[in-house]
């Protein structure tokens, strides 16, 4: 596995990644839920130019890391890859650069990425109550360094 910059030419096996691995940041949530795909996703387009993205690659690309400015936006790894260090290998790579520490939020109930940030060193900074899609979910904001 070998980590390296995003290139535009990744950008159909990154929405694959996402649209395939989103839903599941909710399986511990009750209810059914809708996503909007990769592409369709109008705040992701507008802030992934700007974002810092990098991929994990084997024979094709397993995960991928991105941020903006200290603020982690995106962690996903292909379900066939997961448990394999995907997404350990891109916190261990993109971590450094984050020189004046990092933010991030994931969902309260999603316990497997919690675990994967604490192993990091990330900790609860603050607790937020959320409406997505008519129901009150739990978001923790998580922080590494300064």
């Amino acid at each position: 596995m070998i980590i390296r910059k995003y290139k535009s030419d990744d950008f159909e096996q990154l929405a694959d990644i996402y649209n395939a691995s989103h839903p599941d940041e909710f399986y511990c949530e009750d209810g059914d839920f809708s996503f909007v795909p990769w592409a369709d996703d109008k705040y992701i387009m507008s802030i992934l130019g700007d974002s810092d993205v990098y991929v994990c690659e084997g024979s094709s690309i397993l995960g991928f890391c991105g941020y903006l400015e200290n603020n982690i936006n995106w962690l996903f790894v292909r379900p066939e890859s997961r448990g394999q260090g995907v997404a350990a290998k891109l916190l261990e790579y993109v971590l450094p650069k984050l020189e004046n520490g990092a933010t991030l939020s994931v969902w309260k109930s999603n316990a497997r990425a919690k675990a994967l940030y604490e192993k990091f060193g990330f900790l609860l900074q603050k607790e937020l109550s959320v409406n997505f899609q008519g129901r009150n979910l739990l978001v923790n904001k998580m922080v590494i360094g300064n």
